[in-house]
This record gives C-alpha cells, sequence and structure tokens, in this order.
C-alpha cells in the first residue's frame, strides 16, 4: 500500500511540474479585461523556493526537541508493555506448574485470571497505541503550523509565489540557488529560543 501511494504522489508531483511549467513558461501574451488593465502580464515568472526537510529536521532545535519527548514516551511505553507481559507470564507460569494440584474450580479461576490478564495487557497496549498515535499527531501539526506561521512572515513582501519542502525521492531536480532552509532553520531556532524567554 506504501508503494502504490509513494508511486501515485510521485505521478501526481510529475503532473504538477508539467502543469506548473506549461502555465508559467507559455509565451503567449495575455489578453487584458478592462477591469484588469493595469494588472501585470501572467507570463511574468513567479518565485519559487524550496526548504529541504531533512536538515530541518536535524537543525531545527523544537523538532529535536519534540523528536526526544516522543522518543522518551515510547520507551517508556515500551517499557510498561515489557514488565505487563512479564508479570502475565510469571503468572501463566506459576498457575500452570500448580494445575495438577487444583481441582475443577481453581482451575476455572486460574484460566479466568489468565484471560483477564490476557485482556488487560491487550487493552492496554492498544491505549498506548493510541496515546503515541495521537501524541505524534498533535506534535508534527504543531510543528507543521510553527514553520507555516514562520513562511507567512518570512515571506509577507511576497517575494516567493510557492514554498515547496523537499524529500529525497520526490524531486529529480532542485537548484540549490532555491533552497531557504538555511534562512527558515535560523528563523525558527531564533523564535523558539525566544519563546522560551
Amino acid at each position: 500500500m506504501k508503494n502504490i501511494l509513494l508511486v501515485l504522489n510521485i505521478v501526481l508531483l510529475i503532473l504538477v511540474g508539467y502543469l506548473y511549467y506549461l502555465h508559467f513558461n507559455d509565451n503567449k501574451k495575455v489578453v487584458l479585461t478592462e477591469s484588469h488593465a493595469a494588472s501585470t502580464p501572467q507570463n511574468e515568472k513567479s518565485k519559487v523556493a524550496y526548504i529541504d526537510l531533512d536538515s530541518l529536521q536535524n537543525n531545527y532545535s523544537y523538532y529535536q526537541k519534540i523528536k526526544a519527548d516522543f522518543e522518551k514516551k515510547q520507551s517508556q511505553a515500551n517499557d510498561e508493555i515489557t514488565a505487563m507481559q512479564k508479570k502475565y507470564q510469571n503468572r501463566a507460569m506459576q498457575l500452570q506448574q500448580k494445575a495438577s494440584t487444583m481441582n475443577q474450580k481453581e482451575q476455572e479461576e486460574a484460566m479466568q485470571e489468565i484471560n483477564k490478564m490476557q485482556q488487560d495487557l491487550a487493552a492496554r497496549k492498544q491505549s498506548i497505541d493510541n496515546e503515541l498515535y495521537n501524541y505524534n499527531s498533535k506534535m508534527k501539526e504543531d510543528i507543521l503550523t510553527k514553520i507555516q506561521d514562520f513562511l507567512k512572515e518570512y515571506n509577507k513582501d511576497g517575494r516567493y509565489s510557492y514554498i515547496f519542502s523537499y524529500e529525497p525521492g520526490f524531486m529529480f531536480y532542485k537548484d540549490s540557488t532555491l533552497n531557504i532552509t538555511p534562512d527558515v532553520i535560523a528563523g525558527l531556532n531564533k523564535l523558539d529560543s525566544e519563546n522560551k524567554k
């Protein structure tokens, strides 16, 4: 499924790039309507820039902090699940060793206890998975909002028509003169340090 989505994203990216090329590299003159007589021609070049996501993730201090927090939560969750599994296995082994000396009622109670421990373990694993997923989603949304807010301020003079994110494998060619990643990282880190004060 991931491969299909990846291929679909690449095809869509190529199509968008082709449409972008057709739209902005058309040398035909634009016919101006009376209401838009003073506007500039559409074939005036749009400025494009990009942000290298790998560099951003490696150098944005807030992202690093959030990532470390997430990894800590993930480690604590794994430790909790491991402890629950160990407790379950130890109890199951104890009950198996006593099984030959148990009467019918004790065996039924032991099975109920084991089943309840299994259910509790499965429920806790599901709960932890949901918590981590929600935390991760919130983290990504928070970072995305910070980047978008920064870029609105950064580009308030309108020098760029488009600012793309670059990920290896999604763009076949990039002009490094359009890379604004260092500016974005510096600006985001500055905002992050100011917010800590």
